[in-house]
């Protein structure tokens, strides 16, 4: 279980699986948050919080074989982001991603889409991304075999 959120929001709501073995809090997002999100892109929190989803992706492609949740305060923003990226390592395309993250009360696909494009524009994709966040490429074989199996 991956727990993306800051360590205030665990605080004033401690998780009840904190003290399981198999809990990881991987905060996504900098304590200081240096840019207002706009409605439409995630693409700041790309920008901005490069170490810290790295961080987060390979908790995810290193965690115990069987599968793993991945959650934040709503399971729409940080969850979305960090989802994405993992469908797009797996090579899942990205209206596929946009589509299945506009399932979530209240987000439209273009949010999504204008993320990855912003993803690919500026970074080269998921993957030059990871691997400039740290990511190595066991690591992004890792994700993509954890998510095919």
């Amino acid at each position: 279980m991956v727990d993306l959120r800051w360590r205030w929001e665990c605080d004033q709501q401690p998780s009840p699986f904190a003290s399981d073995a198999f809990y990881r809090h991987v905060p996504i997002l900098n304590d200081v948050r240096e840019y207002v999100p706009p409605p439409d892109t995630y693409a700041p929190m790309l920008d901005h919080n490069r170490q810290r989803i790295g961080g987060a992706f390979r908790t995810v492609a290193e965690a115990a074989p069987g599968g793993v949740v991945v959650h934040c305060q709503a399971g729409k923003d940080r969850t979305g982001v960090l989802v994405a990226l993992l469908l797009r390592v797996a090579g899942v395309a990205p209206d596929a991603i946009a589509n299945d993250y506009a399932l979530t009360d209240g987000c439209s696909p273009q949010t999504m889409l204008n993320t990855l494009n912003h993803l690919d524009s500026h970074y080269g994709g998921a993957a030059s991304y990871l691997v400039e966040a740290g990511v190595s490429a066991e690591t992004l074989r890792a994700a993509h075999s954890r998510l095919l199996e």
